[in-house]
């Protein structure tokens, strides 16, 4: 009597050392010893594994249902440890180099946290330095008090601004202030986060 040809056939699994290396991957462990602490197993087992090149299959579904690691990165060595899902926007960073805004890189930052600081994904600056981050928004161009992207004779900074009397704005640099006219500066936007090194 003949088999019915598998509709799934079984994958190539990694086994032995091939398979414990990626579970030393996934889980920071830099010894079998101490992998056999994580999981509370004898490290003879690691050992049974590599000799009779076996896969700890229970140990691939308990990794997953505890780190998130990918069963395809554990089973099979394919794709990365984690799968990584971008949920965020992307936005290209800057820098401010002499008074110029210079491409930088890319950061990510989730819709959640966008709307709870009031930032459209759209209207969004993104300005890095050596201290932090800067999220600009680009709609707030009317200043009232804060910290704000402003170009000055086409040299750009964020500066703290106040608003004054008499169409005027206090500019604050450093440890002193000056007051223009509001038609002397262009405001960009106002900083509405900032992510700050320690």
């Amino acid at each position: 009597m003949s088999r019915i040809e598998a509709k799934v056939p079984p994958f190539e699994y990694l086994t032995g050392k091939n398979f414990t290396g990626k579970l030393k991957d996934v889980t920071g462990c830099k010894t079998y010893e101490l992998m056999s602490d994580y999981y509370g197993i004898p490290s003879s087992t690691f050992s049974t594994w590599h000799h009779h090149k076996r896969t700890g299959f229970e140990l691939i579904v308990r990794e997953h249902l505890h780190s998130g690691a990918s069963v395809r990165y554990l089973a099979l060595g394919e794709g990365e440890p984690f799968e990584v899902t971008n949920t965020g926007n992307e936005f290209i960073s800057y820098r401010i180099v002499n008074g110029s805004l210079e491409k930088h890189g890319k950061v990510l930052l989730d819709q959640t946290t966008l709307t709870k600081f009031g930032l459209i994904a759209s209207a969004t600056e993104v300005i890095e330095d050596d201290n932090g981050i800067y999220y600009i928004n680009k709609e707030s161009e009317d200043p009232v008090t804060g910290d704000y992207l402003i170009d000055i004779d086409g040299r750009v900074s964020i500066n703290y601004l106040q608003r004054l009397p008499g169409k005027k704005i206090a500019i604050a640099f450093g440890n002193s202030t000056i007051e223009v006219a509001e038609d002397e500066i262009k405001v960009i936007g106002r900083v509405a986060m900032e992510m700050k090194k320690k």
